[in-house]
């Protein structure tokens, strides 16, 4: 992805985490972002084969901090502020056929900013 397109892709994520900020009254809430634009997408694209509820494909799963942090058979899911080194990013940018999830549907252009938004925040994660 050329510097040009993520910048882009990543300032959306971000006016979308202040713009939600904005809505709310406060200042920008890690946690919130968190909850309110990341486990939406971690639950209606992921869980169905990532979590302890619905099985760990690769054993990775995404239901909790400690899943993606301890990764499956690839390691790791998420390098905090890392894009390039965070597989779960690799894997929905769909650069590799082998390793593309979710893998029926990509996720929408949207769905991929806020997960590479939160990756570069740091992945904050409260659960």
């Amino acid at each position: 992805m050329s510097v040009r397109v993520l910048l882009t892709v990543l300032t959306i994520g971000l006016q979308l985490a202040c713009a939600h900020a904005d809505d709310q009254g406060t200042a920008y809430d890690p946690d919130r972002f968190f909850r309110t634009q990341i486990q939406p997408i971690l639950e209606t694209r992921c869980y169905k084969c990532h979590s302890e509820e619905h099985g760990a494909e690769g054993g990775l799963t995404l239901d909790s901090r400690k899943g993606w942090q301890t990764g499956g058979e690839l390691g790791p899911a998420v390098s905090p502020s890392d894009l390039k080194n965070s597989p779960l990013i690799q894997a929905v940018r769909y650069l590799d056929s082998d390793t593309a999830m979710p893998p029926k549907k990509k996720l929408q252009p949207i769905e991929i900013a806020l997960l590479e938004t939160w990756v570069l925040l740091g992945a904050p994660d409260p659960r």
